[in-house]
């Protein structure tokens, strides 16, 4: 099993050379903005999709996908709709660069804890493997509200589910590299977004 650096483990919220380089390179590199799906709710995702498809495997983000950033209690609605894709047959595991986060609600779904920070490649592939218990990355979704930090799923090799930021207490800089990262995936893939109104950074 791929473990961080207890280092890298204290500032998994932070700035690391993986969100810099990805941040940095987003414009130049298309391929890796192109999301799989684009709903403005986690509980818009269809279930009977991902199966139809081949999907096994299902990584979700919590802060800005399943509920505000810091939030200790998720809308009934989004804990129902987890249970239901574990209950289709989907495996699910939480993955948030969030540290020291409860997810009392959740009860039962694997925590990706013990791996590198978004977007790092390790920690999709160690998300993958030691929590979802899957080999093929093609077979996966990695479901956020981010492109640099969740949208690093794509150039693992997974599928990026794009869900529309539910407002919230949101760091300023990560507010705004999402921001920039919505709009770059926006330029390319602009159709895919058509019903979305991604929130710009605070002012």
């Amino acid at each position: 099993m791929t473990k961080p650096s207890s280092g890298e483990n204290n500032f998994r919220e932070g700035l690391t050379s993986a969100k810099i380089t990805r941040f940095l390179l987003l414009p130049f590199q298309p391929k890796f903005l192109k999301a799989y799906l684009a709903v403005k709710l986690f509980e818009d995702i269809s279930i009977d999709h991902l199966l139809n498809d081949g999907v096994e495997g299902v990584l979700l983000d919590a802060d800005g996908t399943l509920g505000p950033h810091h939030t200790r209690h998720y809308p009934e609605s989004v804990v129902a709709h987890v249970r239901q894709m574990v209950d289709k047959g989907l495996k699910v595991a939480l993955y948030t660069n969030s540290s020291n986060k409860l997810f009392r609600q959740f009860d039962g779904i694997e925590i990706v804890r013990e791996a590198y920070p978004k977007p790092d490649p390790r920690g999709f592939e160690t998300a993958m493997r030691d929590h979802l218990q899957l080999e093929d990355p093609a077979k996966v979704c990695m479901v956020g509200d981010n492109f640099v930090t969740d949208g690093g799923a794509i150039s693992a090799g997974m599928r990026f589910i794009y869900v529309e930021p539910v407002k919230g207490d949101e760091n300023i800089v990560h507010s705004f590299t999402r921001y920039l990262g919505f709009r770059c995936a926006q330029l390319y893939f602009g159709d895919l977004f058509k019903n979305q109104n991604d929130a710009g950074p605070k002012k």
